[in-house]
């Protein structure tokens, strides 16, 4: 735990540019590095936080919120990690205010200027997001938690899982843009991003069979995640939807795909990420995806090599994963949203019908990918 240092206001930390934010890592020790911090001495308050939400403690939590913001005015936050974890741990009480119908910055407004300035420096939005409250939340019995139930725990761990993965993922696949398809190694980046990808749909099954979407989900924790006004402008919740699998999507099938309600779904999302994600996708925009590249190999007059069909074969895999994956999910949503919730629809106003949707795109484009594969002609 850090000892206060000379005051030094929030909003006199560095711009993106200087910072070095604009690569966050997230490998094992980087978020390590980040969960580990206590910057602002919140330990204990967050500790107590589920009795505190148990009992609707509101005038308590807009004192911690005031405490952690005071702090913060009384010590440096020169590290990025300390930015992130401070981000964190004030994003809790944020959501917890907001859950109990109290607009956060109404009652301690002094929070904005801090807000604004931590997102500032790391190149993200001014609140806390899925990566705060999931890689860069401790494991341990610090682990921040809203509720502090066992189905809580399954669901931060399941964002953990999704979200290394994928940044772990997507910039191998974006750089098969500097390859052929008939190259060796195309081919088998193709079926190791599927074989990763592949254990997406293992990592639903678990949430399925042990968070109630209804009682618990819906009911319980879905109002932590509603959005919260910073600087007249609303930002989404630290929602799950928020794991990055729009990069797959992208890189895959997607980023020359016609679909408007796609397109808008992907890019409400992909602001909510890191710097070097909303980089990668803008990039992208209009590219051939790996699913067009292959066609236009097998809709040449010569046969493909054997090596463009193993990489075709490859990316179907990584596409029925990705189906796959997303049957689950609107299982668990179509499950917490009904006409009995409290809640039309998901964060970031994803309905199930928005995620059957993307699913059938999905569903598409692999077949198409199937029949080029088999020689057929559509």
């Amino acid at each position: 735990m850090p000892a206060l240092r000379k005051r030094s206001r929030p909003s006199a930390h560095a711009d993106p540019g200087s910072s070095g934010a604009r690569s966050i890592r997230l490998d094992e020790s980087a978020c390590h590095e980040v969960a580990r911090r206590d910057p602002l001495s919140a330990d204990a308050l967050l500790a107590n936080l589920p009795a505190m939400n148990a009992a609707a403690e509101v005038s308590e939590l807009a004192k911690g919120l005031r405490q952690l913001v005071w702090r913060s005015r009384q010590v440096e936050l020169l590290q990025v990690a300390d930015r992130l974890a401070a981000m964190r741990d004030v994003g809790m009480v944020l959501s917890s205010l907001q859950r109990h119908g109290v607009e956060p910055l109404d009652a301690v407004p002094e929070a904005t200027d801090a807000l604004l300035a931590w997102g500032l420096s790391v190149d993200m939005v001014p609140r806390d997001t899925a990566l705060h409250y999931g890689v860069w939340n401790p494991h341990d019995k610090r682990q921040r938690m809203f509720l502090g139930d066992r189905q809580e725990n399954v669901l931060i761990d399941a964002v953990r899982v999704g979200t290394l993965l994928i940044d772990e993922m997507a910039p191998t696949l974006a750089g098969l843009a500097d390859l052929s398809p008939d190259d060796g190694a195309f081919g088998e980046i193709c079926h190791k991003a599927a074989d990763q990808l592949e254990t997406l749909p293992e990592v639903m099954d678990a949430v399925y069979r042990n968070v109630d979407p209804v009682e618990f989900y819906a009911a319980q924790l879905r109002p932590f995640m509603a959005d919260v006004t910073v600087a007249d402008r609303q930002y989404y919740g630290p929602a799950p939807v928020h794991v990055p699998l729009y990069l797959i999507d992208r890189l895959v099938w997607s980023a020359d795909h016609p679909d408007a309600d796609l397109r808008y779904f992907h890019n409400d999302l992909v602001r909510y990420g890191l710097p070097q994600w909303r980089k990668l996708f803008e990039r992208t925009e209009g590219a051939a995806s790996l699913v067009t590249r292959l066609v236009h190999e097998f809709d040449r007059p010569a046969p493909p090599a054997t090596r463009v069909a193993y990489a075709m074969d490859g990316v179907i895999r990584i596409m029925n994963a990705l189906v796959t994956f997303r049957g689950k999910h609107s299982l668990m949503a179509g499950g917490a949203y009904t006409d009995a919730s409290r809640f039309p629809t998901g964060t970031a106003g994803v309905s199930p019908g928005l995620l059957d949707h993307v699913r059938t795109l999905t569903r598409d484009r692999a077949r198409l990918a199937r029949y080029r594969r088999t020689g057929a002609r559509t």
